[in-house]
């Protein structure tokens, strides 16, 4: 202990640096007064707590960022971290590292995770849930034989409805064995094929309702093709087994009341029945009498009409002239015939004539205009047979001159191109000569027109 008195601020700086000095501590508690995390920091803050003391808890929000369940009171867990001082107001306070649920906490917490998956899979919804029937006449009771459970079911089946058949199927219902001995008791009591199935057991501490939360165990149930009523613990316990069955109830007693209704209910209700259904066959006679007396009713006035149409129509075809004399309906079909033969008779000349005017009429204006066609095209011809004649070379040899041709039989254009003695051949108007060059004479200038003699 240091001789001279310290300060405040040193005093606090001496415990600091002992309680960092102490190292690491585990603690267990529950917490208490929990406020966080802080809107600002993020981290919280509560007090742990036992029966006999308490202590100031700090996680900061980094720790508080990694925890996968929700810090709140009443909460037992175990905390490893640090003691430590804050200067300013010299209070001690645990900085916890680590948070981890302990005891009763970390199977309510495991529990509610798995509760969490399965109704995200759907095997708590009630449309998916098999029907409890109203009335049961087969019961199998899945417990454990050695327990007083099953004998107060079976007393309040028999007290309740004598004609409800009970089977009983042995199981265990606690410990880390009991799940896969459910799920075979829950098998066979489906093979013989109950109106439903009671999962009953009696009351005990969370631990020993485990073997109710086993996820192979809900599954089992939520397969079952029977309905399965639960009556498991006590009223507050819910198990996973509650929350998949067909319908939970809060006792093995009331479970077992559920499911068999009282015998003077029974009564109850099949007089009702028996009411409802006298009821409405007395409705249907009733409608039926009013049927048969309104049918009976409209019956003679329906004949009395129709006999009355009847006799009518046949006044009226005794009193037809086909009716005194068949043969008069022949003679008018013959009359008809002859008059539209007449018809025709006097129709066809008349058509045939109409029908020669027509094509005489058709023949004169065809023939007028053939010959107007001819016309035209004589006119044509005479005028295209003027212009060939006057641009036929035949028609300039007409008028006295001629074409002539060397030995070779070209065409004699210039006289520069004969030589004197050679053969030519003169082609006339009508006919040709054979001449021979006697002499060239010098190609003259042309001119339009040649000098005539006087």
């Amino acid at each position: 202990m240091p001789k001279d008195p310290l300060s405040v601020a040193r005093a606090v700086e001496v415990a600091k640096a002992t309680l960092n000095g102490m190292g690491t501590f585990r603690v267990v508690g529950e917490i208490s007064g929990f406020k966080g995390p802080n809107a600002r920091s993020g981290h919280c803050y509560f007090e742990l707590k036992d029966e006999e003391a308490s202590m100031s808890v700090i996680v900061w929000r980094s720790t508080f960022s990694r925890l996968d369940f929700e810090l709140k009171d009443g909460l037992e867990v175990e905390l490893s971290g640090v003691f430590d001082v804050y200067v300013r107001s010299g209070r001690m306070s645990f900085i916890a590292s680590k948070v981890e649920v302990t005891g009763e906490g970390a199977l309510r917490q495991r529990v509610a995770a798995l509760a969490k998956k399965l109704a995200a899979e759907g095997l708590m919804d009630e449309a998916a849930k098999r029907k409890v029937p109203a009335f049961c006449e087969r019961v199998c009771v899945v417990t454990s034989l050695s327990g007083s459970v099953k004998d107060d079911v079976v007393r309040t089946l028999a007290r309740r409805n004598r004609l409800v058949e009970v089977v009983l199927c042995s199981c265990s219902v606690q410990g880390a064995d009991a799940p896969p001995t459910i799920i075979s008791a829950l098998r066979a009591a489906e093979a013989l094929a109950p109106d439903a199935i009671l999962l009953v057991r009696g009351g005990g501490s969370y631990e020993d309702l485990m073997a109710f939360n086993d996820e192979a165990l809900a599954r089992a149930i939520a397969a079952l093709r029977v309905p399965v009523v639960t009556g498991i613990g006590h009223e507050p316990d819910v198990t996973i087994a509650d929350l998949v069955a067909s319908r939970r109830q809060s006792t093995p007693t009331s479970a077992a009341e559920s499911i068999a209704p009282p015998m003077s209910q029974l009564s109850e209700a099949l007089m009702e029945r028996s009411k409802r259904l006298e009821a409405v066959l007395a409705r249907r006679v009733d409608t039926a009498r009013e049927a048969l007396s309104g049918f009976a009713t409209r019956l003679p006035l329906s004949l009395s009409q129709g006999l009355r149409q009847r006799r009518e129509l046949l006044a009226a075809l005794a009193t037809s002239r086909v009716m005194r004399d068949p043969s008069l309906l022949v003679f008018d079909r013959a009359r008809d015939l002859d008059r539209a033969e007449e018809r025709i008779a006097d129709a066809l000349p008349r058509g045939l004539a109409r029908q020669a005017e027509l094509l005489a009429r058709l023949g004169e204006r065809a023939g007028h205009g053939a010959q107007r066609s001819l016309e035209r095209a004589s006119s044509g011809l005479s005028a295209l047979g003027a212009q060939l004649q006057a641009l036929s070379p035949l028609a300039v040899l007409g008028r006295g001159y001629a074409i002539v041709r060397d030995s070779e039989g070209h065409v004699v254009s210039s006289a520069a191109s004969l030589s004197e003695g050679q053969r030519v051949r003169a082609i006339l108007g009508e006919g040709a000569i054979e001449a021979e060059v006697l002499h060239v004479d010098a190609p003259e200038a042309p001119t339009l027109f040649r000098d005539i003699p006087a």
